[in-house]
């Protein structure tokens, strides 16, 4: 599965999946919504819990490095390198 597909999932089957397959890393906190970061299968899934933590707000795959920004100063992140074609 890729992130898009991840992507395209009903939001409940996302949360499912990162919640039961996926590997938590770290979390952040912006606003009213603690923000939890998933590895799984070979993508970056967020989950946007609501202020009283039982609500999610939004789960999502991570599709651009620049998605992971917030994360960077604080936790040490494994990046795909793409091969350039000659």
């Amino acid at each position: 599965m890729t992130a898009e597909e991840f992507n395209e999932l009903p939001p409940h089957l996302q949360a499912e999946l990162a919640l039961e397959q996926g590997h938590y890393l770290h979390h952040r906190i912006k606003g009213w919504c603690k923000i939890d970061l998933y590895w799984l299968h070979d993508f970056y899934v967020e989950l946007w819990f609501l202020y009283d933590l039982k609500s999610i707000g939004l789960v999502r795959a991570l599709t651009s490095y620049r998605q992971l920004d917030p994360y960077t100063e604080t936790i040490k992140l494994r990046l795909k390198h793409h091969k350039r074609k000659k």
